[in-house]
């Protein structure tokens, strides 16, 4: 399982990261040994191995997600530049995944989310910082909570 995610952990740092110097492609296979290492040692994906799919995670989740993160990403810029009105605030939002697997990737979800930053990880919630109240409002629909619980089996 390791090798699988250490794979494709240096698939997608290469593919976002664009730069293929020699130093760059050797940090970077450090990095993704470090992080594979320490994701062994935490025994995450094997705790949620059977109850989590990552079939749906890269069908389903990760295409929404990438166009969540592009749209939030114009809204925070015209938020930024002053196109739009905001009002920074911080919330706690209910988490309702059954696995630490599942809420650590719904966390890191809304950190990955322009605008949006998970400070703290508690049982069964996230604090959560935003830039603009219809980020938290959002949140508190919960349709990022219930994709990533539908996640889990």
């Amino acid at each position: 399982m390791a090798y699988i995610s250490g794979s494709l952990f240096i698939i997608f740092w290469l593919i976002f990261s664009g730069i293929y110097e020699p130093l760059t492609l050797s940090l970077g296979v450090v990095s993704v040994l470090i992080v594979t290492t320490i994701n062994s040692l935490l025994k995450l994906s094997v705790e949620s191995k059977g109850s989590f799919s990552y079939r749906k995670f890269f069908a389903f989740y990760l295409p929404w997600l990438l166009k969540e993160i592009v749209v939030s990403g114009i809204k925070t810029s015209g938020a930024i530049l002053g196109f739009r009105k905001f009002k920074t605030r911080a919330k706690k939002i209910k988490a309702s995944q059954r696995t630490p697997l599942g809420t650590m990737i719904y966390g890191n979800s809304i950190t990955l989310t322009p605008g949006t930053l998970t400070v703290e990880v508690g049982q069964g919630d996230l604090f959560v910082h935003a830039l603009c109240d219809r980020s938290l409002n959002e949140l508190e629909f919960g349709e990022m909570d219930k994709r990533v619980s539908d996640l889990e089996k």
